[in-house]
C-alpha cells in the first residue's frame, strides 16, 4: 500500500499567510497605542495607570514612538518572509515574535506612561 503523501503549503502561500499575521499584528498594535494615547476627555479619576483616552502628557510621543518601532518590525518581517532563501520558516517565525513583543512592549509602554 501506498503511504499518504504529506500535505504541505506551497512556500509562496505561506509566505502570504506570515505578511497576513504580521499585518493583523502590527494593525492591532497601532490601533491599540493610539487609543490609549489620543486624550478624548479632559476630566479623569485619579487612578493608576489613567484610563484610555485620559489626557497624560508624554502618551503621544511614547505612541509615535512604538507606532516606529513596529513599523520597522513590521517591513523587517514582510521583507523576511518574501525573500526567505530557500522556503525556510524560522526567520519568518522568528520576525513574527518579535514583531508580537514589541507590540505588547509597547501598549504597556504607553499604558504606564506618567
Amino acid at each position: 500500500m501506498n503511504e499518504p503523501a504529506e500535505v504541505r503549503l506551497p512556500v509562496r502561500v505561506r509566505s502570504w499567510l506570515g505578511v497576513a499575521a504580521a499585518t493583523v499584528i502590527a494593525a492591532a498594535a497601532a490601533a491599540g497605542f493610539w487609543r490609549l494615547a489620543v486624550p478624548r476627555f479632559d476630566v479623569c479619576a485619579a487612578v493608576l495607570p489613567a484610563r484610555a483616552g485620559c489626557r497624560i502628557a508624554d502618551r503621544v510621543s511614547t505612541a509615535t514612538l512604538w507606532t516606529a518601532v513596529v513599523a520597522v518590525l513590521y517591513v523587517a518581517t514582510v521583507v523576511v518572509a518574501l525573500a526567505r532563501p530557500r522556503g525556510r520558516w524560522w526567520p519568518l517565525a522568528v520576525g513574527i515574535a518579535v514583531l508580537i513583543v514589541a507590540a505588547l512592549w509597547g501598549y504597556r509602554a504607553v499604558l504606564y506612561q506618567t
